[in-house]
């Protein structure tokens, strides 16, 4: 730790002049209980609390100097910046507690992170937008269960065999680098069914970095007779369902999903989906940096369309939509227009994110 610890005290020297000279303050973040970023701490204190309770660097001693030395060299490419973050990081009890469970939070945007095109930049405002948005617009209690106590259950819904499926929002996997909130589906024993990777890359964006089945020898057929117990829906239209669902109760207007190169595994393993495709059949439009904007409304047969026989297993599958969405919806905010199922089964595939409902609500 010894270079590394020369390294923190170079920079923070070095930030000491630029902070002087620019007259940076730290800012707060904008969510409940707001106070002192630095919680009475110079600004510097902040570069060396970083390096302090690491449990994210792993190995012997020579290893994580080595990680330490890493962070520090590529924090002082971007001091002013780098300094921001942290401080943002320290404004807010449930922000230091997240750094708390999750050190690696404070490097995040040093590494790759939702999109391969993005630079260091567009992950440290990308990451801030997120959790600012979340203090912002979720209740605390939520917030905390999520990424301080690692997994908030929002409930259970019942599938055609009669066994249960549970809906959770967890924080992302150690190391992981698709985004900074996992809605997740399991099994009654909390076996991972299918998960959902999202990011709130500002005011009106939601992020899609990842939707993935479970892995595995058995995993094509686990989905499978998933898809049978959903009364032949796919688990991942869920998936993009709830995600639109999600945007509308945080009051976001647009969506966008990774494309296949731009995706932060691309050459690094070999991914198990082509999100491309999947994105495209969804209506979604390839656009700059590796994007596909998604279309404000998902495409949704209406029963009417449908032959007489098939439309008890259309009202199925819509029903069954309806109950995920309204544990989603119970956690987050009411929406004072989703009142009932039978009002909402027609349609619910074919919302859009709705306007901003926390100011509507």
């Amino acid at each position: 730790m010894f270079a590394a610890s020369g390294c923190a005290y170079a920079a923070q020297r070095s930030l000491e002049r630029e902070l002087r000279w620019a007259g940076i303050t730290s800012p707060l973040a904008t969510g409940h209980r707001d106070q002192e970023a630095t919680d009475g701490q110079p600004g510097p204190m902040l570069w060396w609390r970083s390096l302090r309770g690491r449990s994210d660097w792993e190995g012997h001693a020579g290893q994580r100097a080595l990680m330490a030395a890493k962070y520090v060299v590529r924090a002082m490419s971007m001091p002013l910046r780098h300094h921001g973050y942290l401080a943002f990081l320290a404004s807010h009890p449930l922000l230091r507690a997240c750094v708390a469970c999750d050190p690696r939070l404070q490097e995040r945007h040093q590494h790759r992170f939702v999109n391969r095109q993005w630079h260091r930049e567009d992950r440290v405002q990308a990451l801030q937008a997120h959790y600012r948005l979340l203090l912002e617009r979720w209740p605390a209690e939520l917030f905390e269960s999520v990424y301080v106590q690692g997994r908030a259950t929002l409930g259970a819904f019942t599938l055609k065999d009669g066994s249960e499926a549970r809906l959770h929002l967890r924080p992302p996997a150690h190391m992981a680098c698709e985004g900074e909130l996992v809605i997740e589906l399991t099994d009654a024993n909390d076996r991972t069914l299918y998960r959902l990777v999202l990011t709130l890359i500002d005011d009106d964006t939601l992020a899609i970095g990842c939707i993935q089945g479970p892995a595995g020898l058995h995993g094509r057929e686990s989905v499978r007779e998933l898809t049978r117990n959903m009364h032949g829906m796919r688990p991942k239209q869920l998936m993009l369902v709830l995600a639109y669902a999600f945007a509308g109760q945080c009051g976001l207007r647009r969506i966008l999903a990774v494309g296949n190169l731009a995706h932060p595994l691309q050459g690094r393993t070999r991914l198990f989906s082509d999100y491309d495709a999947y994105w495209l059949e969804q209506g979604g439009v390839a656009i700059e940096d590796g994007w596909f904007l998604m279309p404000p409304t998902l495409h949704h047969r209406t029963e009417a369309e449908l032959e007489s026989k098939r439309r008890a297993l259309f009202r199925r599958r819509a029903e069954l939509r309806w109950d995920a969405v309204k544990l989603l919806n119970d956690a987050l905010r009411p929406v004072a227009w989703w009142r009932d199922a039978a009002e909402a089964s027609a349609a619910m595939a074919s919302w859009p994110p709705l306007p901003d409902v926390t100011r509507a609500a």
